[in-house]
């Protein structure tokens, strides 16, 4: 409920932390005010709050009015996101058009508006002055089913609890004409919320879904909360109930407290993942525990991943992790494979610098002399096709880097004999299935990672006094490079004639 006494101003804040699934990608805020609801928005402001109030205004678009965007081409954005505006246009009806124009079919129109019930209304003490309506929900879901084309309502809300006088409306532009209401058939579930946060890479993806099957064994309804790329990895694991999906960088990191712990409300346990490996148990360059002694930050950093996260989720560890594949995916990879086999994957280059194994043609090549009959598959992102040349006329060698997507390169790990490579996404998505993995250890130790991994051959360097180094590398800076080849000394002293026993074992 509105009082005369509460902080006026800056509405679209009241908002912004349950309005970040429908305000991704190209976001316009219309009458942004002194401050955009999120920094990646496109701010469009008539400037009037400084005529009127002196407020210090500016948008990145400035505009006569609101009710003509024609500087925006149509279907200009994701989203188009207005919070206490639209009650100060008198043609309102013609500016939920102008304002629908912009939007794509998929994206949203995010509108947040004070509610006449909780509001002053026209001529009453304490009413905006020149405000043109005092609406109701229903006066703008009457005035959106005459725009043109499809709609549904996904969020209907009336908000009047703390300082909010206000409600949101939140429409998907859709195909066609039909005028739905999803917000009403959403389906609600009696069993416990979890809620499980993970940002980051596919390894770290892979690693989070260790929890969910064991917060489904305890009948949690389970969210995953991540970015787009971490969606794509765990898309079809059926122990995922629902998503809540953000872009990167979309709340900024220094707000990214504040997000959480809104959210958490929302759910009776929020499993916090972030920075559960990287930052904890692999200490980042700027932080404390990276300039510790080797000694200090092994003693201390020396725990198992997935046993780690187990306990901040509040489950018994068990192994449980899997990428799932469509059927499609596994179909596709099967395809790929020689019935003579053996099938062998070679992930060539992870994400960091010490990622990459400079022995694999050694390997590469002692695997043809042994099996005639073989097919090696070697993937990596497009940067890895470097590491494939001189294997491109070698028919049993196949080159896939950057040509199949993560998915399709995590199914055909999948159905392969053997799984090579250093600490990769690849690695993680097989570590608990049933064919050889060998995995060339750099800046974790096996109990780090390999710990509670079937039939793995865990390679740790030899004779590399860093090793481990518990240490995130985003360049050469804190590890050292072997000048001859230019890998990490750690993966030099690993000899590919051990590597190759460890696969034919």
């Amino acid at each position: 409920m509105w009082r005369a006494d509460d902080p006026q101003g800056n509405e679209a804040a009241k908002v912004r932390w349950d309005v970040v699934p429908y305000t991704r990608g190209t976001l316009i805020d219309l009458g942004c005010g002194p401050s955009k609801i999120f920094p990646h928005a496109i701010g469009v402001d008539s400037g009037k709050d400084t005529e009127l109030f002196g407020i210090d205004m500016r948008p990145d678009v400035w505009v006569e009015t609101c009710e003509d965007l024609s500087d925006f081409e149509t279907e200009a954005a994701d989203s188009v996101f207005s919070a206490h505006l639209l009650e100060h246009i008198e043609d309102y009806r013609s500016a939920l058009k102008e304002w629908w124009r912009l939007v794509k079919v998929g994206g949203y129109l995010v509108l947040y508006l004070p509610h006449r019930q909780y509001y002053p209304n026209i001529g009453q003490p304490g009413a905006n002055p020149d405000h043109k309506h005092d609406f109701v929900p229903a006066d703008i879901v009457d005035a959106m089913r005459a725009t043109l084309g499809g709609w549904d309502l996904v969020e209907n809300q009336a908000r009047n609890d703390g300082t909010e006088y206000s409600f949101l409306l939140v429409f998907q532009k859709t195909d066609g004409n039909r005028h739905t209401h999803s917000y009403l058939t959403r389906p609600k579930t009696n069993k416990p919320t979890a809620c499980v946060v993970r940002y980051g890479g596919y390894g770290d993806m892979l690693q989070a879904a260790n929890v969910l099957p064991l917060l489904k064994a305890e009948g949690f309804h389970v969210t995953v909360m991540t970015t787009p790329k971490g969606q794509d990895i765990l898309r079809n694991d059926p122990n995922v109930d629902a998503w809540f999906i953000q872009d990167d960088n979309q709340v900024p990191n220094h707000l990214l407290p504040e997000f959480w712990a809104h959210q958490a409300k929302h759910f009776d346990r929020f499993v916090q993942l972030s920075e559960s490996v990287e930052g904890t148990l692999l200490a980042m360059p700027g932080r404390a525990n990276h300039a510790w002694p080797w000694q200090v930050r092994h003693t201390h950093l020396n725990q198992n991943y997935l046993e780690f996260t187990c306990e901040l989720a509040g489950v018994a560890y068990e192994s449980a992790a899997r990428f799932y594949p469509t059927d499609e995916e596994r179909v596709e990879a099967q395809a790929r494979l020689t019935a003579a086999g053996p099938n062998f994957t070679f992930a060539l280059a992870g994400s960091s610098v010490h990622k990459f194994y400079p022995g694999q043609d050694s390997v590469i090549a002692r695997l043809l002399l042994e099996f005639e009959e073989c097919r090696i598959f070697l993937v990596g992102d497009p940067s890895c096709k470097m590491l494939e040349l001189g294997w491109e006329n070698e028919p049993r060698v196949v080159c896939l880097s950057g040509e199949i997507s993560i998915r399709q390169t995590l199914a055909l790990a999948q159905q392969c004999d053997a799984v090579i490579g250093p600490e990769t996404g690849v690695l993680n998505a097989v570590a608990f299935e049933s064919m050889r993995k060998v995995v060339l250890l750099s800046h974790s130790s096996h109990e780090n990672l390999t710990k509670h991994w079937t039939n793995t051959a865990a390679l740790m360097p030899q004779g590399v006094s860093c090793y481990p180094c518990h240490q995130l590398h985003f360049d050469r800076r804190y590890c050292r490079q072997d000048e001859e080849t230019g890998a990490a000394v750690c993966q030099r002293s690993i000899a590919p004639e051990t590597v190759y026993e460890a696969v034919v074992l």
